[in-house]
């Protein structure tokens, strides 16, 4: 059997059972945007670290290093804001091939420390090492939460509303254009580009989820909305239904999939790299929420409800269901 037969998440769902020999402590372990630690303070620690691989998951052409190194670190603070947490140090490892220069570090170091600067979150060490191929580069960071506070995955309930921090589509589009070696200058492209490369970890709305109580499950949206989202139906036992006409789709996704000659439904449901929230929120208080997050200047979206059962439907603008299959990001097919 090859790592493609069971994909990426059949190998997390095999090892981990062998993770855990010590349980004292331990909240959540393998399986969630972050490992959950009780130790002697008031708060839970959260622990999360991500692999980035050149060629995998960057272009070194597309972007400067500072962007690089800036989203390194913005896609771990997205998995503390999924817990709800609250991003606090950072620890970066870097494996380093013959073709990048001391000039090029130096700029991925300046928009490493610029991004941790921007969140309060200190680097206070990690690893270097030479690589014989392609540059790798790890970022682990800590966070803090109260323990009525935390959001995991496997707590959503049959009723609860399914609620987005914004819009999806926009980093895969983005992504999309990247690849097809288009650098338009107009708005709508740069807008799509600048999505992906440069995403931003949602902190704050995942604060206001954490500290209202409405919110009793989430994840970041990294994997694709249907990817994510099947996550989340999956640990807590459920299906989803998600409705066409409530779904964001901005209008610049709109033109690019004209453009491209692609659905942009296919990229706001399989994209991945949007780095927003997707919640479960208790529906007597969904309105208390979003009324919330407007006045802290966000904007919260209710696309469907998590229902009794497996499976995602999309109920279309015409009324039709339409089964959804996940098929965002995989490393492993």
């Amino acid at each position: 059997m090859k790592l493609g037969d069971i994909g990426e998440f059949g190998f997390i769902d095999r090892i981990a059972p062998v993770g855990m020999v010590r349980p004292e402590g331990v909240i959540k372990g393998i399986g969630d945007d972050c490992a959950v630690m009780s130790l002697s303070g008031p708060e839970y620690l959260l622990v999360t670290t991500d692999l980035l691989v050149e060629s995998v998951h960057f272009i070194l052409d597309w972007a400067p290093a500072e962007i690089i190194g800036a989203k390194a670190l913005t896609v771990n603070l997205s998995d503390i804001a999924a817990c709800g947490g609250v991003p606090r140090d950072a620890f970066i490892s870097i494996a380093i091939p013959p073709h990048i220069d001391l000039d090029w570090l130096d700029g991925l170091y300046r928009g490493l420390s610029d991004a941790a600067r921007a969140s309060s979150v200190n680097v206070l060490g990690g690893d270097t090492t030479r690589s014989k191929g392609h540059l790798v580069i790890n970022v682990a960071v800590t966070g803090l939460v109260r323990p009525q506070e935390v959001l995991f995955r496997h707590t959503a309930a049959a009723g609860d509303i399914v609620v987005l921090t914004g819009p999806t589509g926009r980093s895969g589009a983005g992504c999309d254009l990247l690849l097809r070696g288009e650098r338009r200058d107009d708005s709508s492209a740069r807008s799509l580009i600048a999505a992906h490369l440069e995403p931003r970890a949602h902190l704050r709305e995942a604060r206001i989820l954490a500290e209202s109580g409405a919110a009793t499950a989430a994840i970041d949206v990294s994997d694709g909305l249907s990817s994510d989202l099947a996550h989340l139906c999956k640990d807590s036992g459920l299906g989803a239904i998600l409705r066409e006409e409530s779904i964001p789709v901005s209008p610049d996704l709109v033109r690019a999939g004209m453009e491209l000659g692609k659905d942009p439904l296919d990229w706001v449901l399989h994209g991945g790299e949007d780095y927003v929230l997707l919640a479960a929120v208790k529906p007597e208080e969904l309105t208390l929420i979003m009324e919330t997050a407007a006045r802290k200047g966000c904007t919260f979206f209710p696309i469907g409800e998590f229902v009794a059962g497996a499976g995602i439907e999309l109920i279309r603008a015409d009324g039709t269901r339409l089964p959804i299959t996940p098929r965002g990001w995989d490393h492993f097919r």
